[in-house]
């Protein structure tokens, strides 16, 4: 320690974000380049200029003079002094006065939401302290301002670095300066390409009961609109981040639009079933009830009818009820279900 036990080590720092290299949902985890310029005095360092020829600066390495352990603690790799191994020279003054800036590549551990993927940004934070050093021997103040300097920063095409805050605490044993990068993530790609397609396949599908019973295309047209979304399903995972907690919002999307394809399919079947049974008989009463509800409301609209007059019902009127069941059911639940992904990812 340059200072005498019964004093404190003020050490002044600034942080200079270089480059956001990339960031791993899975292993929770960002890859940061960044610099430091920090400062300190050293006493013992001192000089006069007029005993050497008016020298008032040097440039020193920085093996040859106390150093303080600046550990950048939550990195995910290993804990060592930042600078360690790497020759940085440094600028000594006559007053004692040391200028230090070292770098730093390093993978960072960083908590992941991407339940709003891929409209989501996260927030990664730098825990820095002089390791070995705790209060009040050692203290980090003045800084030169409350946020990181951008002047060296390379835009990443993935990630836009939103803000970058700096804080001390010296609350605890050790004097900490905590580095907050809130990032965003370029979201065009994945809109473009997951979810559109997505919410495309899924607006699709109801379609099929438009279509007249007696073409038979309808079941065609069902199970290919099935299997085509899940092959893009299949592909759609690999850019989908695979985390459990939070689950992303967009996979839920997909099960609930695969469920409503998989119904489809089950209708689908189900109309053309009742479209060749020769008798009402084979049709489940439910529907036979809820098709003559329906035909009367449809005759009343014209004439009045007499509530106690029995209404006779065919299986094309129980057809109809179906289709108009499954198609605006299923165009209710996409609905619902967009605008509920929407509102959750853009609020």
């Amino acid at each position: 320690m340059p200072t005498p036990p019964t004093e404190t080590l003020n050490i002044s720092i600034e942080v200079y974000i270089v480059s956001i290299n990339y960031f791993r949902e899975v292993e929770e985890s960002i890859s940061v380049t960044c610099s430091f310029i920090v400062d300190w005095t050293d006493t013992r360092l001192a000089w006069n200029p007029s005993t050497y020829n008016n020298v008032n600066v040097l440039l020193i390495d920085m093996e040859n003079i106390w150093v303080p352990n600046i550990v950048l603690l939550n990195r995910v790799d290993k804990i060592e002094p930042i600078g360690n191994g790497v020759k940085f020279s440094g600028a000594l003054t006559s007053t004692g006065k040391v200028y230090y800036a070292p770098g730093l590549v390093a993978d960072v551990k960083c908590v992941t939401d991407i339940s709003k993927f891929p409209f989501d940004s996260q927030t990664c934070t730098l825990h820095i302290f002089p390791w070995g050093t705790n209060l009040p021997y050692a203290i980090f103040k003045n800084l030169f301002n409350s946020t990181c300097n951008l002047d060296y920063f390379s835009v990443n095409s993935d990630w836009t670095l939103e803000e970058c805050s700096l804080r001390i605490d010296n609350s605890n044993i050790y004097t900490e300066l905590f580095v907050t990068l809130k990032i965003k993530r370029s979201s065009l790609y994945f809109a473009i390409m997951v979810v559109f397609p997505t919410l495309l396949l899924g607006f699709l599908n109801p379609l099929v009961f438009i279509l007249p019973v007696e073409t038979g295309n309808r079941i065609g047209l069902s199970v290919t609109l099935l299997l085509s979304y899940a092959i893009f399903l299949t592909l759609a995972s690999a850019s989908v981040p695979a985390t459990s907690n939070p689950m992303c919002t967009l996979l839920i999307i997909m099960v609930v639009i695969i469920t409503i394809s998989g119904v489809i399919v089950y209708g689908t079947v189900i109309t053309i079933k009742y479209h060749h049974t020769e008798s009402m008989d084979a049709i489940w009463s439910p529907f036979i009830k809820l098709a003559r509800v329906r035909v009367r409301r449809k005759l009343t609209s014209i004439e009045p009818i007499d509530p106690k007059k029995e209404i006779s019902v065919t299986k094309k009127d129980v057809i109809d009820l179906l289709d108009f069941l499954f198609f605006y059911g299923s165009y209710i639940i996409l609905l619902a279900v967009g605008i509920g992904y929407f509102i959750h990812v853009l609020i």
